[in-house]
């Protein structure tokens, strides 16, 4: 019995795997089966036949290529009848009157099957281990937002937690002084769960393609002004240093998308440098040192902090790219460079990382295209 069940399980097998061909199977095969005749018959006359069988065999393999298996087969089997029909003697009939013609036919014939057979098998292997690699890098992404989420939320809202304790089981035994002190680090704190939830929404959003692009003229000045407030008291301990012209042309950009990119950055400076230290934000068009085409905005902003090593200057514009060292180390939820790069990248700009002035911290320099400012603007500005 058992004997007759390992005979018969291939079998059963192969019976529970037939199914009819797909259309685009079908189509592929007619398609690859049809250019091999119009090559095989302008061929005909400077190719011996078994030469011109390696043209629809040929056909198999672009078949197996882009449509699997059962393309290839079918592919084989068209190709077989097609070449016997148009080339062997006598011509447009299935009949065969040569023996060497009707085994060149059938050592094509079986040649086609394994061979389509063995790269539709292959083609199958190659697009489930793309599928493994791109299931085992969405549970990469996945353990590492989880691992963020429970991080970035669950600190600011236990600091939360702990002042708003503070406040009303201590409230007779506290100054107004310590009320205020407590009250601030319950906004302070709030603020950075806001900006977090924010990074959040805005990744999820660029990756769907869900982003919209609603442009507008606004200076540079006025972008760099409101992210500096909205940052607030995470600059508080920090020197922040301007460095650009008072002519800057106007941007052509999204500005709360530009902003969120400038507040990414900034953050990111506060986050490593150290208390007390100097944050330097610089600015310059493209045309004030070489006479591009296509100027740009260039602008940076520089730390103090232990920079960021050479080997991750690439990668830390990542998502959830985060290491032991440099700027992206395990306090940062490693969305804050990745989210600059899809909102700088939106607008056809870039971002770069680099080390700071005199090699100290890092400086992080995005580039944005300038556009022609409307008559409009410039009346506005």
């Amino acid at each position: 019995m058992t004997l007759r069940k390992s005979i018969f399980k291939p079998v059963e097998q192969f019976a529970i795997q037939l199914r009819l061909p797909r259309p685009s199977e079908i189509l592929i095969a007619l398609a690859s089966t049809f250019v091999a005749l119009l090559i095989a018959w302008g061929l005909y006359t400077w190719l011996a036949l078994a030469n011109l069988s390696l043209i629809f065999l040929t056909a198999v393999l672009v078949s197996a290529v882009l449509a699997g298996s059962y393309a290839a087969l079918l592919s084989a089997v068209l190709g077989f009848l097609t070449f016997n029909f148009c080339f062997t003697v006598p011509h447009f009939s299935l009949a065969v009157e040569e023996q060497e013609q009707l085994l060149t036919l059938l050592f094509f014939l079986l040649v086609a099957l394994v061979v389509g057979k063995l790269a539709g098998d292959s083609r199958q292997r190659l697009l489930e281990l793309s599928a493994a690699r791109l299931a085992e890098e969405q549970e990469r992404l996945r353990s590492a937002l989880l691992s963020s989420v429970s991080h970035d939320l669950r600190t600011p809202l236990a600091s939360i937690i702990g002042a708003a304790s503070s406040l009303r089981t201590l409230d007779a035994q506290l100054s107004q002084q310590d009320r205020f002190a407590l009250l601030d680090g319950v906004l302070s704190e709030s603020e950075r769960l806001n900006r977090y939830i924010q990074n959040l929404l805005d990744m999820t959003r660029l990756g769907h393609g869900d982003m919209k692009i609603e442009r507008d003229w606004v200076a540079f000045d006025d972008l760099v002004t409101s992210a500096l407030k909205r940052l607030g008291g995470a600059l508080e301990d920090f020197q922040v240093a301007k460095n650009w012209p008072n002519n800057l042309p106007l941007l052509y950009v999204h500005p709360a998308l530009i902003e969120q990119a400038l507040v990414n950055v900034l953050e990111n400076a506060a986050r490593f440098s150290p208390l007390h230290g100097c944050i330097t934000i610089e600015a310059q068009c493209s045309d004030e040192s070489s006479g591009g085409d296509h100027p740009f905005l260039q602008f940076s902003v520089s730390d103090q902090g232990p920079g960021i090593p050479a080997a991750l200057r690439e990668r830390v514009f990542d998502m959830f790219v985060t290491g032991n060292e440099g700027d992206r180390s395990l306090h940062g939820s490693g969305l804050g460079l990745a989210i600059c790069r899809g909102m700088l990248g939106a607008h056809a700009g870039q971002i770069h990382a680099s080390p700071g002035p005199d090699g100290v911290g890092t400086r992080i320099t995005m580039t944005l295209p300038l556009a022609a400012p409307s008559k409009e603007a410039e009346d506005d500005h």
